[in-house]
């Protein structure tokens, strides 16, 4: 089992998404996340969560974005009843294990944490 937890101060995902807008969004976030974030009553809270929450993955990993990891190379989306979920796009990094992960938020910050287990418990 592998845990990794990233926080992000709101200010900065403020200051960064105000000054780019989309081309912002669009480095690091998929279609499907930029859709998520932009209905969300809390706009910059969402993309930091997203951000705090693929941080937090690729610690777990240990491997930090690099290689065949990189920003879109998995989506935290929403399940039904609204609690997150890592969904791989295009790499089998992910392969075999369990990906837990959770996202809050405050006025000032953003924070994730994400477990990783292999399936069938190894």
């Amino acid at each position: 089992m592998e845990i990794g937890v990233d926080i992000v101060d709101l200010d900065r995902i403020e200051t960064l998404y105000t000054r780019y807008g989309m081309k912002f969004l669009q480095r690091f976030l998929t279609e499907e996340e930029i859709a998520i974030c932009l209905h969300k009553p809390q706009v910059v809270a969402s993309i930091a969560g997203r951000f705090a929450a693929k941080e937090a993955v690729v610690k777990a990993l240990g491997t930090g974005f690099s290689g065949d990891v990189h920003w879109k190379s998995f989506e935290i989306l929403n399940d039904e009843s609204g609690r997150p979920y890592v969904r791989s796009t295009d790499v089998n990094c992910f392969q075999g294990r369990s990906i837990k992960i959770s996202i809050a938020h405050d006025r000032r910050a953003a924070v994730a944490m994400s477990i990783i287990d292999e399936i069938g418990g190894k």
